[in-house]
């Protein structure tokens, strides 16, 4: 009976220990690449994303929110793309398509900027606030206030067709897209789960609804990544469409918050350290690095490729960073075959350490049965 109640105990510690852990197997290995910052002006830049050589966001430096642009192709210092006296605020860029909330009405709208023909075009003409949008090629999503509590909505830029994707008489915010999938929070059943809804089939449908919180959730490809309250603090799980699993990418005491993917790599601001600094997890490696650790005020990721851009207040007010990456190959950590080895490199997220606990505590178990029978 001791020898069952230890196997018992050492199992437990076992799985606390792997399950309180981050799935990557090398938190402390710094991402090898150069680090700069992007802004000049000593004023609060917020809220960076970033495609192929564009990294935009929103600007303070004139007293109200403006939204800049950096275009790392022709070198240039940041830009402003508008100016008015009224703010501009939430960026999202797919290509060179840029969507933002402008409130230059007396309430917000949504508004799509193409930087190849330079046209501003006004997306949504309702008088109630229009926000939080987000792009994926031909189609723009956004959180709509019309209909007195708060929807997704979406508009096809090819078809100039706009289309109300949620109804529920209860909040759906945060949205994110790619291709065809649509992701939101949604609190209709009390709390925050992530919803998606196929652009394809017209269906909707539930991502997870566990009774904790589940925000800010972001998407590429087959996976949609968010913020996890189950364990009692901000964690970033995982759901992968393809085979409907759901796995925990980092699960710690410490909080991690504000994921982006991109080519199959996660990023988020981590607070494992000091402050909070931005960790990188590739799925397809199974590699979880620290991407900079040179400020405790590190916030808001945005990545593509192999740049990654944040905000951070190091020098006392939000200024605007970008990482990039040294030898990194588009397509390798999203999947693709990387060499004779890849199929012994790759494990799925989470899976591999609990594998390892579970047969650790397997002959843990098995010594002490052995014992008894010998005694």
């Amino acid at each position: 009976m001791r020898h069952s109640r230890f196997s018992i105990i050492v199992i437990s510690v076992v799985l606390f220990i792997v399950l309180s852990a981050c799935a990557g197997s090398a938190a402390s290995e710094a991402l090898k690449g150069t680090e700069q910052e992007i802004n000049s002006a000593i004023s609060h830049q917020t809220s960076p994303v970033i495609s192929g050589d564009y990294i935009v966001w929103q600007d303070e430096r004139n007293g109200n929110w403006d939204i800049y642009l950096y275009d790392m192709s022709v070198g240039m210092t940041e830009t402003a793309l508008f100016t008015g006296s009224e703010d501009e605020i939430e960026p999202a860029i797919s290509g060179s398509s840029i969507v933002f909330s402008d409130d230059n009405r007396g309430n917000y709208d949504i508004y799509l900027y193409d930087l190849d023909s330079e046209v501003k075009t006004q997306v949504t003409e309702d008088r109630t606030d229009q926000k939080e949008p987000a792009i994926s090629g031909n189609y723009i999503v956004w959180t709509d206030r019309r209909n007195q509590n708060t929807d997704i909505y979406m508009y096809d830029i090819s078809s100039k067709k706009e289309t109300q994707i949620t109804t529920d008489k209860a909040d759906q915010s945060q949205p994110a897209i790619s291709g065809n999938i649509v992701v939101w929070k949604d609190t209709r059943s009390g709390n925050d789960d992530i919803y998606m809804y196929d652009i394809s089939t017209g269906k909707e449908s539930p991502v997870v609804t566990d009774p904790a919180s589940q925000t800010n959730p972001v998407i590429e490809g087959n996976y949609i990544v968010w913020e996890d309250r189950r364990a009692g603090n901000l964690d970033i799980y995982m759901y992968d469409l393809s085979s409907g699993k759901t796995t925990p990418v980092c699960v710690d005491s410490a909080p991690q918050k504000t994921p982006a993917i991109s080519d199959g790599r996660i990023v988020w601001a981590d607070g494992r350290i000091k402050g909070t600094t931005i960790f990188i997890y590739d799925i397809a490696t199974g590699q979880e690095k620290t991407v900079s650790t040179s400020s405790e005020y590190e916030s808001n990721p945005a990545i593509d490729g192999n740049r990654i851009v944040w905000q951070d207040k190091r020098k006392g007010t939000m200024d605007i960073y970008m990482f990039t990456e040294e030898g990194y190959e588009t397509g390798a950590a999203a999947g693709e075959e990387m060499g004779d080895d890849a199929g012994a490199k790759e494990s799925p997220l989470g899976i591999f350490p609990v594998s390892v606990a579970v047969i650790a505590a397997y002959f843990i178990v098995s010594s002490g049965k052995n014992r008894r029978r010998k005694l």
